[in-house]
């Protein structure tokens, strides 16, 4: 990947109108929607018994413009890749509010996870989309389960579909909802908490458990209508 400081000025000034220009699509698209929540109480419950404490919400990259706005000026953090197509990712999630650090699985991935780490303890939320930035689709990275170790957050897993949806030919077959759709947006049944002891063997345990459960969250949502 080209490193971001070696993009001409043009080029960060394209990506920078792509966050404005993305941010007013999305509120034009997802207003026109009916979204309906399930299982939002497992989030309300923890943050009624641990007040200030933020969570670390994981989906696939799939559904990365509804999760983007959803979640918009909600205090929330987010990794981006320091690739050109990151760069636009960057500055979409920045023109809604989120906080944006740099990195991947293949590019300083470690110091974008220590970067996050103050803002946990500042109360902020984490949202990762866990097979990104190249997959394979569906897969995640054990990053995410490394982080909520590091930080003492919890993972929560959540999933959304709609009755009507554009799919994008992409590696990650993102889907779009199309205009006036029903949307559904499922939560995990259960957070899945990593001691901060937890050996890299019982880390992929862990990171094979919320694969299994994103998996069954995606069937659920897709089968929902």
């Amino acid at each position: 990947m080209t490193p971001l400081k070696k993009r001409k000025p043009w080029q960060h000034a394209l990506s920078y109108l792509f966050g404005w220009f993305s941010r007013f699509v999305f509120a034009l698209l997802y207003s026109t929607c009916r979204v309906t929540v399930v299982g939002e109480e497992i989030v309300n419950n923890f943050q009624k018994e641990h007040p200030g404490k933020g969570l670390l919400y994981a989906s696939y990259h799939r559904g990365v413009t509804f999760f983007v706005y959803y979640y918009r000026f909600k205090n929330f953090v987010v990794m981006a890749s320091a690739s050109k197509d990151g760069e636009l990712a960057a500055q979409t999630a920045n023109r809604h509010g989120w906080v944006v650090v740099r990195g991947s699985s293949s590019y300083r991935g470690s110091e974008a996870l220590r970067e996050m780490i103050p803002y946990f303890k500042k109360g902020y939320h984490g949202g990762l989309l866990v097979d990104a930035p190249r997959g394979p689709a569906h897969v995640s990275k054990i990053g995410i389960v490394i982080a909520s170790r590091m930080a003492g957050v919890p993972i929560v897993p959540g999933m959304w579909s709609a009755d009507r949806y554009w799919r994008l030919k992409s590696w990650d077959r993102t889907i779009i909802p199309k205009p006036f759709s029903r949307i559904v947006f499922i939560y995990g049944s259960e957070l899945i908490e990593v001691p901060r002891n937890a050996s890299r063997e019982e880390c992929e345990a862990y990171r094979q458990l919320l694969d299994d459960t994103l998996i069954r969250l995606m069937n659920r949502t897709d089968h929902f209508f």
